[in-house]
């Protein structure tokens, strides 16, 4: 079997698409992309990583998403619209915000549907014969996970997004769920087909953009999927959920030393036994997506794959779960055969055991080592630059970090003082200069 290679020494930059500096209220996939992977290119980096880039729901989480599959409509740029003829000058007013330097997903999600119908007006009234035959193709090509997609959120947009379990009797696919989507709401889903294919265009229009220059993407896969989604609505089989859809166990991960309650992520649970069955079809169709989307996966929360945190559905915290047995090397080599060009960095952060660690290492792929992790003034630490492994990926800080300015300013001063011994951080070089310095000193 293909062993995946070990990444060349390189660096890159972790880099929401939300984040970015538009106009528009958030980030989007135009011109401040286009402008990041140009920074990024003068720095000579080599990856820009994203965070997952799906239509966010309630809490606005990337990773509680509508879809495994679907992008961010959020994230579409208003100009390609226009450079397109979609949409006249003054349309771009509807997609403008100015009040706020942050995301304001409130006025988000009360305007930009507006505006972007206002695009898929235009594409049906003056869109060229070739876009259209585009769109019947990407339609057509998608259709495996399109269809459940688009029936799904026009059945939520009918019910001014509500959750699933409130969709009433098309709270899981069915014949009348699909009779409702394909009758009653046809205009409403080819509106969100639209959605989608302007995403496909706009973002391999960005990632033709960055390979040409040398720099890959790095997408961010999350584990498990929202219980709000077109993934458990049009399979529910595949979740652990009751006769009436709803999940029976949810995820989230122990008490720890940062939390007393543990998390609940409150996400259903996938039905293993039933995945394996079907020689895990829907995460070789969710992966391989994946592959032609981005140049490198990092697969969140990897050690579920070995044993995973499960809580009875109706708990208020995490307390009360219990550690049950994942897929593990089998579901690892299914994926593997089926896809062997796919390049992960496996997230094996969280409780660690001498099992999840077997399982990454027979994987093959690379583990994350995390360098705010390592000076902890109570214990020894495995996040040490010296004690990293070659086939590991090192970064100053995920996501869930502060920066490093924030960290040196806000973490105990111990641990701040065992960072300056251990690195010989100083004021003339920078203190995160020198935290930099120290990841790249390491053989990660």
């Amino acid at each position: 079997m293909k062993k995946q290679k070990p990444f060349t020494r390189s660096h890159g930059l972790l880099m929401p698409v939300f984040s970015l500096n538009s106009p528009y209220g958030i980030g989007t996939l135009g011109r401040p992309s286009f402008e990041f992977i140009d920074f990024l290119c003068r720095a000579g980096a080599s990856y820009w990583q994203m965070l997952p880039i799906g239509p966010t729901g309630y809490g606005d989480s990337p990773y509680q998403c509508f879809s495994a599959f679907a992008g961010n409509p959020y994230f579409l740029d208003p100009e390609w619209f226009l450079n397109k003829g979609w949409i006249p000058p003054e349309a771009l007013n509807l997609f403008i915000y100015e009040k706020s330097s942050r995301v304001d997903y409130g006025w988000l999600f009360k305007t930009r549907q507006k505006a972007l119908y206002a695009a898929y007006k235009g594409f049906l009234n003056i869109g060229t014969a070739a876009d259209k035959k585009d769109f019947c193709v990407f339609k057509e090509k998608n259709d495996y996970w399109l269809n459940d997609y688009t029936s799904f959120m026009a059945i939520k947009n009918h019910f001014k997004g509500i959750g699933r379990e409130g969709f009433g009797k098309f709270a899981l696919k069915n014949a009348d769920a699909v009779n409702f989507a394909n009758g009653y709401l046809s205009d409403e889903k080819d509106f969100f087909a639209f959605l989608e294919f302007a995403f496909d265009r706009q973002f391999y229009e960005l990632k033709d953009y960055a390979n040409k220059k040398g720099l890959k993407l790095i997408g961010d896969i999350p584990l498990y999927v929202s219980n709000d989604s077109a993934d458990v609505w049009a399979n529910p089989n595949l979740f652990l959920l009751d006769s009436k859809g709803r999940p029976t166990g949810v995820a989230g991960v122990p008490p720890d030393i940062f939390s007393t309650d543990g998390q609940l992520w409150g996400n259903p649970l996938y039905n293993w036994e039933q995945m394996k069955a079907d020689g895990y079809k829907w995460w070789k169709r969710r992966l391989g997506f994946a592959l032609g989307i981005y140049d490198i996966v990092r697969i969140d929360h990897f050690r579920g794959f070995e044993s995973y945190w499960s809580v009875p559905a109706g708990d208020k915290t995490a307390a009360g779960g219990e550690w049950k047995q994942g897929p593990g090397l089998d579901y690892v080599r299914a994926v593997q055969a089926a896809l062997p060009d796919l390049d992960f960095i496996a997230e094996d952060l969280g409780f660690v055991t001498p099992e999840v660690r077997q399982l990454q290492l027979d994987s093959g792929y690379p583990s994350m080592k995390v360098l705010q992790f390592a000076f902890d003034s109570r214990e020894a630490s495995d996040y040490l630059p010296h004690t990293y492994p070659v086939n590991s990926v090192c970064y100053v800080g995920t996501h869930d970090n502060m920066t490093l300015v924030q960290w040196l300013q806000e973490a105990d001063p111990e641990d701040v003082a065992l960072a300056k011994t251990y690195l010989g951080l100083n004021e003339e070089e920078g203190f995160s200069w020198g935290m930099i310095r120290g990841a790249m000193g390491s053989v990660s």
